[in-house]
């Protein structure tokens, strides 16, 4: 099954009056050359959020219970944005906030870097040890499990996995950071050169609480969307001139892309060959990962000292 982590809502405001938009992708010889396709034939992967190892009915329950109805929500948010609008009422803004999250974690690169972290994280005991293992704790009351540890089930990690990106895109402290940030719609129309957007559209810096913390994403050809902590930068951002705007943002979109950089025509071929991939791509990961692996080390040593039981 066609998931897409570039949801063809999203895409729509490039299309052109054919129906297409311009999508910019490098050919296995490595030449980046630009076509005109449908909304549908790009930003995809098949099985992306298939849940192994559940009845057939269950396998794409991610996909229909979770990230369609995110989508389906954050269109009327876009909707607002793309008439300057900043919507205002609390179901509305989270389902926008929710939408931006999951921009972040959805693409095939961060699922796989997820479930492959995911299953070094998570250990647990080998079936066959469970037994002794039980019994030794009603002997001596106290034993160690180094040695009996190996990685979970790889099905029952996967699926754990894919559920646990659920849990992040619904991070009730992100949820509420993004709220309450200062959110504008920077309008574009007055300079010729037009936005661009990739498959990893979501423009992050490194501290969502710095003074200067800000994410943005191109919702249309000549609008920006800019959400930040402190309204001062926002300010100073947004009165910088347009061009320059445009100019530093299609090279941030499309420096992060990794397979896809999408226009409303194919004049930016150039660009696009010059920049692509040339950009870290937005990841909450690293920080996440730190801070487990962290636990964990730290679990180990309580777990390894002389008086664990």
């Amino acid at each position: 099954m066609k998931h897409h982590y570039i949801p063809q809502f999203y895409l729509k405001p490039w299309q052109g009056p054919d129906g297409k938009i311009e999508v910019f992708y490098r050919r296995p010889d490595g030449l980046i050359v630009s076509k005109r396709m449908h909304r549908k034939a790009t930003g995809y992967a098949i099985d992306l959020y298939k849940l192994p190892g559940v009845a057939p009915a269950e396998k794409y329950m991610m996909e229909s219970a979770f990230m369609a109805p995110i989508d389906d929500e954050a269109v009327r948010a876009r909707d607002l944005l793309l008439g300057e609008m900043a919507p205002a009422g609390g179901r509305t803004r989270s389902a926008w906030s929710r939408f931006i999250l999951s921009m972040i974690l959805r693409s095939p690169e961060e699922v796989a870097a997820f479930k492959k972290c995911y299953t070094d994280l998570v250990p647990t005991l080998r079936p066959e040890f469970q037994t002794t293992r039980a019994a030794m704790r009603q002997v001596s009351n106290c034993t160690r499990d180094e040695g009996y540890i190996v990685p979970y089930n790889s099905t029952h990690i996967e699926r754990s996995a894919m559920f646990a990106i659920t849990t992040f895109i619904e991070h009730p402290p992100a949820l509420d950071l993004f709220q309450r940030m200062h959110w504008m719609i920077i309008d574009t129309r007055s300079v010729r050169r037009r936005l661009m957007t990739s498959d990893r559209p979501v423009i992050l810096t490194q501290g969502m609480l710095q003074y200067a913390g800000h994410y943005a994403l191109p919702i249309s050809p000549t609008r920006l969307f800019l959400a930040a902590t402190n309204i001062d930068f926002a300010k100073q951002f947004s009165s910088m001139p347009r061009s320059k705007i445009v100019r530093v943002i299609n090279t941030l979109v499309v420096g992060q892309a990794r397979k896809y950089a999408y226009a409303v025509d194919g004049t930016h071929l150039a660009e696009v060959r010059r920049e692509m991939g040339k950009q870290p791509a937005p990841t909450i990961l690293g920080p996440m990962l730190k801070a487990a692996e962290a636990a964990k080390i730290a679990g180990r040593r309580i777990y390894t000292g002389s008086d664990a039981c």
